[in-house]
């Protein structure tokens, strides 16, 4: 027979993690013209987050980091045309955007580091001490009555 615990406090973090991401992306229109998209890697003592965020410079991308998600915002400008052009197809977004990354731990937000290369940010967020896979030596007792 298997006893299993039934742990609400649990489950009810799983569900609001279910349903911060189901709607992460809604954001007001009128605060945002477009989200980059977000790849997390859980990578042992940290996560990496990866931004695609092409034809931005360092400059232009903010970055705020509190215990549990990673706030990234900016602005990407649309390129200058020649006013004797004529744009005849746009597909490209552009404006302001905003993105929110709740993570699933709480982290160290005040180690958070980042590189911006080829048009690709990398965040390096780092586990919080209290939450990270600590291998522990255990002493095992000689218990021979002999």
């Amino acid at each position: 027979m298997i006893v299993r615990y039934w742990q609400p406090l649990q489950e009810i973090e799983t569900i609001r993690q279910q349903l911060d991401s189901i709607f992460e992306d809604f954001t007001p229109a009128a605060t945002t013209d477009w989200i980059p998209t977000v790849d997390l890697v859980d990578a042992g003592d940290d996560y990496v987050l990866e931004v695609v965020l092409p034809g931005m410079s360092a400059d232009d991308i903010n970055i705020e980091a509190s215990r549990k998600s990673i706030t990234i915002s900016g602005e990407r400008a649309a390129a200058d045309v020649d006013e004797s052009h004529t744009v005849l197809r746009r597909e490209r977004r552009y404006g302001s955007f905003r993105r929110v990354v709740h993570l699933p731990v709480v982290i160290d937000h005040e180690q958070v580091k980042a590189d911006y290369n080829n048009g690709i940010l990398m965040v390096h967020v780092p586990k919080a001490a209290e939450v990270r896979n600590q291998v522990v030596k255990v002493n095992v007792a000689n218990t021979d009555a002999g």
